[in-house]
C-alpha cells in the first residue's frame, strides 16, 4: 500500500478556495487503485492543510499522476489556493479493510512522520498503531486519537474532504 502525505499551507484568505477545490478530488473514488482520501486543518495552526491519500500500490499511484492528476488539478484551481506544498509517500503493508477500519470513521486524527535514525521506535506496531516507511529512514504512523503522548501533527477531518472509493 502506498500513502501519499500533503501538507499546505493556506493563508487566512485562501481557506474557502482551497476548501472548495479540495472537494473537486471526489473524482477520486472512480480511478482505479484508489483507497481513500481524508484531510483537516491542523488543530493548533490553521494555516495548515493535511491530506492523506491511500492506494493499493505505487504503480495505480503512478498511473494516476500520469494520466488523470493534471486534469483534476488544473479543473479544482487548487494551485492558486496555497503559498506552499510538500508531499512526501510512504509505504506499508496494511490490507486496505485495516485503513477503512481504523481512519474511514475517524473524526480526530493523530500522525506523526519519525526519522529512525534521530528517534527510534519504543513500541512494536500494535492495534492502535498505522506504519508505512519512506525510502529513506522515515516512518509515518497514525495512531489512535485516545493514545496518550504528542505526536507531530493533528486534525479534525472536514467531511467534504473525504473521499472513497465507489465499491465501499
Amino acid at each position: 500500500m502506498l500513502v501519499k502525505r500533503i501538507v499546505c499551507t493556506v493563508e487566512p484568505h485562501q481557506r474557502r478556495s482551497f476548501h472548495k477545490a479540495q472537494m473537486e478530488w471526489s473524482a477520486l473514488r472512480t480511478i482505479e487503485g484508489f483507497i481513500a482520501q481524508f484531510g483537516g486543518w491542523d488543530t493548533v495552526d490553521p494555516s495548515t492543510a493535511y491530506l492523506y491519500s491511500f492506494w493499493e500500490n505505487r504503480d495505480r499511484y503512478e498511473d494516476f499522476m500520469e494520466n488523470t492528476h493534471d486534469k483534476i488539478f488544473g479543473q479544482s484551481n487548487q494551485g492558486a489556493t496555497y503559498t506552499s506544498i510538500n508531499v512526501e509517500l510512504f509505504e506499508g503493508t496494511a490490507r486496505p479493510t485495516e485503513i477503512d477500519e481504523r481512519l474511514r470513521h475517524g473524526v480526530f486524527i493523530k500522525a506523526d512522520v519519525i526519522n529512525c535514525a534521530q528517534r527510534p521506535l519504543t513500541n512494536e506496531r500494535s492495534d492502535e498503531t498505522l506504519l508505512f516507511s519512506d525510502a529513506t529512514e522515515r516512518i509515518l504512523l497514525f495512531t489512535d486519537p485516545d493514545t496518550a503522548g504528542e505526536t507531530g501533527e493533528s486534525f479534525m477531518v472536514i467531511e467534504d474532504w473525504r473521499v472513497h472509493r465507489n465499491d465501499q
